[in-house]
């Protein structure tokens, strides 16, 4: 049967594992391709971009990072640690290159995007590991990159926000840096829930991240899926945004409910659903079939073709609020006063 799915990414649509279509290594390359197609004309002004390497975790390479430097505001800025998504198998530096140029840009602040590795090749905790490094190496630096190590934020968008979360879960319990806030957009956060649903690729991400078979298992801990945390006390100050219709609605509501009863203070934002299309589905034979038509071919479209216009207009105001709301959470908690 067909199934909704959050028309906001709908483009990430090609760059998640789906076991029906393509290999991890398609989807990389398809990845590649967005990567590229989405980072042509961006305005740079009013921020220095750079990238470099951090000494990764012990008997580990190195790890990739790009510092997003704002050229106004005070010095020193606050620092934002940012997690892309890309269900673990998937993406690089360039994932969320326009939006921490823009969050930069807008906050005044230094924003760190980590490249951690990727799974299956490096299953957990890999990826943790090396967010953890860059966590470290931030605070390490903090005064030759310019930033104020006591405002520091962790921020990631679906698998990436289930990083941030477990980041935070990490530091609390190495006892490593403070950080003012995590901030969690539509977090995947319970293995649990994987095989729950229409999305056969999101067993199948968990699988590559944690082994084939271990989802859903006593063997998963805490820092693979923070949802599995039973003290959650003493954790940093969380906005958590979820939206209407999205399959990892319950998950960050869930989550919210559980931190704020551990005392710790949250922001939770309902979006409104976007509006919504129909995903290919799978056939018997395993063919993609598409609601376009009996035998239709699965292609991608963009937000206009699939939508209409007043449909993209609507999905652009839905996204503007979300960054407005988070752009004004994130003012107040890391104390930017410009």
């Amino acid at each position: 049967m067909p199934y909704r799915f959050d028309s906001e990414r709908a483009a990430l649509i090609e760059i998640t594992p789906h076991p029906l279509l393509d290999g991890i290594s398609a989807h990389r390359a398809r990845a590649t391709e967005l990567i590229l197609a989405a980072t042509r004309e961006i305005d740079l002004t009013g921020v220095n971009i750079t990238d470099t390497t951090v000494p990764g975790p012990p008997d580990a390479p190195d790890v990739a990072v790009r510092i997003y430097t704002p050229l106004i505001g005070s010095r020193p800025t606050p620092a934002i640690l940012h997690l892309r998504g890309g269900g673990f198998v998937a993406g690089a530096l360039g994932t969320d290159h326009r939006a921490n140029i823009e969050l930069g840009r807008a906050l005044g602040a230094t924003v760190i995007s980590v490249d951690y590795r990727l799974a299956p090749e490096n299953p957990y905790p890999a990826a943790i590991e090396d967010c953890y490094a860059a966590l470290l190496w931030t605070v390490d630096r903090a005064d030759r990159l310019g930033v104020d190590p006591t405002r520091l934020a962790v921020h990631g968008v679906n698998t990436g926000a289930g990083l941030a979360a477990a980041l935070a879960l990490l530091a609390r319990d190495r006892g490593g840096p403070a950080l003012c806030c995590q901030c969690l957009l539509r977090p995947e956060l319970d293995d649990r829930r994987a095989r729950v649903g229409p999305r056969p690729d999101a067993a199948a991400r968990w699988d590559a991240y944690l082994g084939a078979g271990v989802a859903g298992t006593d063997e998963v801990p805490v820092y693979a899926a923070p949802a599995r945390a039973t003290d959650l006390r003493g954790l940093p100050p969380a906005y958590v945004s979820v939206q209407e219709g999205d399959r990892l609605l319950d998950e960050g509501v869930a989550y919210a409910a559980r931190l704020r009863a551990a005392g710790v203070p949250v922001d939770l934002r309902h979006q409104p659903a976007s509006p919504v299309a129909v995903a290919p589905a799978p056939t018997a034979s395993g063919a993609v079939r598409c609601t376009g038509g009996p035998g239709s071919r699965r292609r991608h479209r963009s937000p206009a073709a699939v939508h209409g216009t007043a449909g993209v207009s609507r999905e652009a105001a839905g996204v503007s609020r979300e960054r407005d709301d988070r752009i004004s959470y994130l003012r107040a908690a890391l104390k930017i006063r410009f």
